[in-house]
């Protein structure tokens, strides 16, 4: 049933992002691209930290997420850790629900595998929706 849920919310994020009509996409900061707009989802996202946990061996990026569009909205997130030879390693993601507009959250995209040595993370998505409710 959790995965049900969290299938509906991923396809609800991808269809339903707030961009306006498509341009030609131009590369953000982070790398992710962008389709234009007043305020594109990926401008409202940087990584402040990014660690491999020594005890765990799991990595974790720490977000700060700045909601700049005038609705309140949800985020979901991709992140991914690359290692020195720029080999992806592991993935990760966040979720933040109601950031209303102005409102600047911190939250952390954990890694899913284990990795050994210092990694890179990098935002690779960034889905904006409309709060509901």
């Amino acid at each position: 049933m959790l995965l049900i849920v969290i299938i509906v919310i991923v396809v609800v994020a991808v269809s339903g992002s707030d961009k306006k009509t498509p341009t030609s996409p131009t590369s953000t900061g982070s790398g992710v691209q962008s389709t234009g707009g007043a305020h594109p989802p990926e401008a409202d996202v940087s990584i402040s930290s990014c660690a491999v946990d020594p005890t765990t061996s799991f990595p974790s990026a720490q977000l700060e997420i700045t909601n700049h569009s005038s609705k309140a909205s949800d985020y979901s997130i991709a992140v991914e850790f690359v290692d020195a030879n720029g080999t992806r390693v592991a993935e990760g993601a966040a979720l933040e629900t109601h950031v209303a507009p102005g409102q600047k959250v911190v939250d952390t995209a954990g890694g899913t595998a284990q990795v050994s040595g210092k990694v890179t993370c990098k935002v690779t998505s960034v889905n904006r929706i409309s709060a509901v409710g």
